[in-house]
């Protein structure tokens, strides 16, 4: 299953963005041991946004997971907790093809509507630690 992690600070690194899927996922027994397989993490990167028009930035995490709970405890596990200080959304994703963006909005599985936006620049975040935007002193 894919989901997406809406809106996480723009500071956020991979490294981050693993430690808190890492943990959200880990599934704790009785005083807190760990019950087996835990991680089910298998990829994940970060998606920067730039809108083209007002320049605003925007950040998402997308992650790959092989977790053998149902999909619903998964996302309840992920959604609604802090990143960064900052709470964040998170939904299942689903992957779109080109074709879908020049024609009329898709109705997706499950009624989802599509909410892709024509004027953003996407770029995928893969470095290892290194943060995303540079803050100006």
């Amino acid at each position: 299953m894919w989901v997406i992690i809406q809106q996480i600070p723009t500071a956020t690194t991979n490294q981050e963005l693993s430690r808190f899927l890492s943990r959200r996922l880990g599934r704790r027994g009785w005083l807190r041991t760990s019950l087996g397989k835990h991680n089910g993490l298998k990829s994940h990167s970060i998606l920067r946004m730039t809108d083209r028009v007002t320049g605003i930035v925007e950040c998402h995490g997308l992650a790959e997971l092989a977790d053998d709970r149902p999909e619903e405890e998964t996302l309840k596990s992920l959604n609604g907790h802090r990143l960064n200080g900052r709470r964040v959304a998170v939904r299942k994703y689903y992957h779109r093809n080109a074709q879908s963006r020049a024609s009329e909005p898709a109705v997706l599985p499950g009624g989802v509507r599509e909410r892709r936006r024509s004027d953003l620049h996407i770029e995928m975040v893969r470095s290892r630690g290194k943060r995303l935007l540079q803050r100006q002193p």
